[in-house]
């Protein structure tokens, strides 16, 4: 991706309506600690996912929340690059 890609999906949007969509359900899902909108689950569906597609995408926020939360909890030395979180507006 694009620095102006990842700059836009850091802020849950894209230019590709399908991956936009995609953005917002995890946004949800980790704004609403697992119980996205209807309207965000149906969003995703519309926008060509499948269930299991979906299922992998919650999948996907839990796996990173989990690594998160461990890595902070074992104070785990930062070897990569550190990208500024960018404020949402």
């Amino acid at each position: 991706m694009s620095e102006d890609e990842i700059e836009r999906v850091q802020q849950f949007e894209s230019e590709d309506e399908q991956r936009a969509a995609a953005l917002r359900f995890a946004r949800e899902v980790v704004e609403y600690r697992g119980h996205p909108s209807d309207g965000s689950f149906n969003e995703a569906r519309e926008a060509g996912y499948t269930d299991e597609q979906i299922i992998e995408m919650v999948a996907t926020v839990v796996l990173a929340t989990f690594t998160n939360y461990m890595n902070d909890f074992m104070q785990t030395e930062v070897d990569l690059p550190v990208r500024e979180p960018i404020q949402s507006s």
